[in-house]
């Protein structure tokens, strides 16, 4: 009996729903435009939530460029602190001592004469100076910049790139990547390359360093990196992003794209002079 009953009000129940739709559908013209209204609401509020996440997208972007860039200068201002520091430990302790001035030598009179930056800590070098410099034979590493990759992208030529290339990237993310990824691979590279073998002591620099020469007679007279070279400097494969942004530095002729027995290379190819 009691199966029966349920069975009855579920029957009724799908009666008074039948009985809403009808009463609903009856009323579909007085609802319609105001259906319509809802759905292009709805509408502009997607519209206006993915513009909102873009421009967060892009100002996030921006902010950690900036940070990269503050993060940069306050290294750059401690190693030129701790240089002081050394120099005025220097002075003093050659105070204490009763030298002759004439017995000192020159060298420790005078700064290096490549050390061109503040405080005599060279900013920036060129390669073919680098290579004919002192530290090329110390051993003790030191962290170099060069004019010769020195890149800026505008406005211009950011805007030049095909915007299914570009998607919603800005300009701040692709530059930020140039400095911090491959500028800096390029920079490590040969800041290594150009030692001699007596000042590499360590045995994984020096396996480094063999590939690296080993290499470059396959493209001799040109600076390049490989894929392996900036994995190596990230911990990590090239992800899908990554491989974007570096066909838009191909479209911009910053790098150039080559392969040679399986290994892909990217060879640096812009010229400031020529911008």
């Amino acid at each position: 009996m009691n199966d029966l009953g349920h069975i009855f009000q579920k029957q009724l129940e799908k009666i008074e729903r039948i009985e809403l739709f009808l009463n609903i559908y009856k009323c579909k013209d007085l609802v319609e435009d105001d259906l319509r209204a809802v759905r292009k609401d709805g509408r502009e509020a997607a519209d206006r939530v993915y513009r909102a996440k873009e421009y967060l997208e892009g100002d996030r972007s921006q902010k950690l460029f900036h940070y990269a860039e503050i993060m940069k200068k306050m290294r750059r201002n401690e190693r030129l602190m701790l240089h002081l520091l050394e120099i005025t430990a220097g002075q003093q302790s050659n105070k204490a001592t009763t030298v002759e001035p004439s017995e000192t030598p020159l060298a420790k009179q005078l700064p290096l004469k490549e050390n061109n930056g503040p405080g005599g800590i060279p900013s920036k070098m060129h390669l073919q100076d680098y290579s004919k410099s002192p530290f090329v034979s110390r051993t003790k590493s030191r962290k170099m910049k060069f004019y010769d990759f020195e890149c800026e992208i505008t406005e211009g030529q950011f805007e030049t790139i095909p915007k299914y290339l570009r998607g919603r990237m800005q300009l701040a993310e692709l530059q930020q990547f140039l400095e911090t990824e491959i500028v800096k691979c390029f920079e490590e590279k040969y800041t290594l390359i150009y030692k001699t073998r007596k000042a590499i002591v360590n045995q994984q620099e020096l396996a480094i360093w063999s590939e690296y020469n080993l290499l470059q007679s396959n493209f001799p007279d040109q600076t390049f990196i490989t894929q392996e070279d900036i994995a190596r400097k990230n911990g990590k494969l090239l992800d899908k992003k990554s491989y974007i942004k570096l066909q838009m530095l191909r479209h911009l002729h910053i790098l150039q794209e080559a392969r040679h027995e399986g290994k892909v290379y990217f060879l640096w190819i812009y010229q400031r002079n020529a911008v």
